[in-house]
């Protein structure tokens, strides 16, 4: 992918330092949920044939609503957390990403 959606935690590391330096005050945990947020959300869109849905880290779960702002599915992590999925398997994470949002939009 790129630096938008790193696909290992050194590509992560690239991201994160190119955030920081614009903005001293952000944290890795911070750049890591939007990065898993807008990662899964660009897998919606492209499933969905464009942004008709939504979907926002809430917590440890991924909530998708629709365009009435109803929720349509909570995304569990496979393990604690997404950002433990990220740093224990990335590509694992990522099609597990994918397959929800394939799932979202059928």
């Amino acid at each position: 992918m790129s630096l938008e959606f790193p696909e290992n935690m050194r590509e992560f590391e690239d991201k994160f330092a190119i955030k920081k330096a614009h903005n001293p005050k952000v944290t890795k945990k911070q750049v890591m949920r939007q990065t898993i947020e807008d990662t899964f959300q660009a897998y919606l869109d492209y499933a969905e044939d464009g942004h008709y849905d939504t979907g926002k880290l809430v917590g440890n779960e991924i909530h998708v609503v629709g365009l009435h702002n109803q929720l349509i599915k909570k995304i569990q992590p496979m393990s604690e957390s997404f950002e433990s999925d990220f740093k224990a398997n990335t590509d694992k994470l990522l099609t597990y990403l994918e397959d929800q949002a394939d799932e979202v939009a059928q």
